[in-house]
């Protein structure tokens, strides 16, 4: 059940909660995530395991303000709510909260976020991102990211959780308990908001494929389960965009969902016609798109041998998109991608549409490196590496330049790339 909370925060003084990293409680198994978070709130999540009641916290991290209201979860136990009425750019502290005859009885353990920046603000924007994380990896990335309190928002690419076998309602639902029980993914979900879409892993490897037919939508319910994820009026769709003042525009795009070979779409051309638009009017100085599969133009036999499964296969839709951007001049472009088991900054393409665009492919998080025996380089690729990570992107409105840090596992960085956009 989808609860909308308007909050009108009073100075009530804030209640302290316990540290993100204890013991989680029975009741709220799976701890607790925000996403999709706007300038006046966030989408709150959790999973309840119990019959009391529950009432979700929500505190200006500071301690000036706090205010208790009730939240129903559905059927499952998945709360999912709408907190609105909240101030633009502040972080806030929230905890859902079970009582029994009127006194507390379990917490879920507290959780943080920020809200995105009001329409005129222009202002540093720091987010991380990370795709690939297979559940049975140590996932050291996603420990090292939940450290980090200085990350505005987290991008997952996709393949947030690999469900390839499951098969039924309760074979997906499986699948995300075992992911999400990882403390490394409670801790990163409770650590800020996110902004996500899914890839291959969250139906089966490689879909749209034979094994995937009928699955797609059981799948696809499960993530709008699982992940704090708004749903659209469409309900299937994925796509949608979110601002942050006049720095950002997040434009999540679902590159798996809609593909239709036969009339050469890689996405519908409802969700072209959207991303251009969007991109052509877009207020921000950067329009972030995160892609789950590359669009950059890969060489080599093992790479080739796989052009089918991104937006190389499908060259006229990849080719007016980016000679959209080209003719318009639109700047501030980054593309955000997955899915390689390989970490890399370059440019989209050698020569021709999209030979200034700049891609970043970020993760693995959780997997064994690309396999490929030579990794893309210079000119077109300034850096490349199958080492776990997760990467920190700093947008910076004043300068126009996007400075991205892969950051290994044990603290490391093992790659620091600036670029003009």
């Amino acid at each position: 059940m989808l609860f909308t909370a308007l909050l009108v925060l009073a100075a009530t003084g804030c209640e302290s909660a316990g540290s993100p990293d204890g013991v989680t409680p029975p009741e709220f198994p799976l701890g607790v995530a925000s996403g999709d978070a706007t300038s006046e709130g966030a989408l709150l999540w959790a999973l309840y395991r119990g019959s009391a009641s529950v009432q979700l916290m929500v505190a200006l991290e500071d301690g000036a303000s706090s205010q208790t209201i009730p939240v129903t979860p559905d059927a499952e136990g998945f709360v999912h709510a709408e907190v609105r009425g909240l101030e633009p750019g502040r972080w806030y502290r929230y905890e859902f909260v079970e009582t029994l005859g009127g006194a507390e009885t379990a917490r879920s353990g507290p959780g943080r976020f920020r809200t995105a920046f009001g329409d005129d603000t222009l202002a540093p924007l720091r987010v991380g991102a990370v795709s690939c994380i297979n559940q049975r990896y140590p996932l050291l990335p996603l420990r090292r990211a939940a450290e980090r309190t200085d990350l505005d928002a987290f991008l997952l690419a996709g393949d947030t959780l690999y469900a390839d076998g499951a098969k039924t309602i309760d074979g997906f639902r499986s699948k995300w308990h075992e992911a999400l029980g990882r403390e490394p993914h409670r801790l990163l979900r409770a650590s800020t908001s996110l902004i996500a879409t899914w890839d291959d892993h969250e139906v089966v490897d490689n879909f749209p494929n034979a094994q995937s037919e009928g699955l797609v939508d059981i799948a696809r319910d499960r993530l709008f389960e699982f992940m704090p994820m708004r749903r659209q009026a469409q309900p299937e769709r994925l796509w949608r965009r979110l601002r942050w003042g006049r720095t950002a525009e997040f434009f999540v795009l679902d590159t798996r969902g809609e593909r239709n070979r036969a009339n050469g779409e890689y996405v519908s051309q409802a969700q072209l016609d959207w991303l251009t638009t969007g991109l052509s009017t877009s207020p921000a100085r950067f329009k972030v798109i995160l892609n789950s599969v590359p669009i950059s133009e890969f060489p080599g036999p093992l790479f080739g041998s796989q052009r089918e499964d991104r937006w190389e296969g499908f060259a006229t839709q990849r080719a007016a998109l980016l000679r959209h951007i080209d003719d318009a001049k639109i700047p501030g472009v980054l593309w955000v991608s997955g899915d390689f088991h390989l970490a890399l900054a370059g440019r989209v393409s050698r020569q021709g549409p999209g030979a200034s665009a700049i891609e970043v492919l970020v993760g693995p998080a959780g997997q064994r490196p690309n396999t490929s025996p030579t990794y893309p380089g210079k000119p077109q690729v300034d850096f490349a590496t199958g080492v776990n990570n997760f990467t920190v992107i700093d947008l910076d409105p004043a300068t126009g330049a996007a400075r991205l840090q892969f950051i290994a596992g044990d603290g490391r960085v093992i790659g620091d790339f600036s670029y003009a956009l």
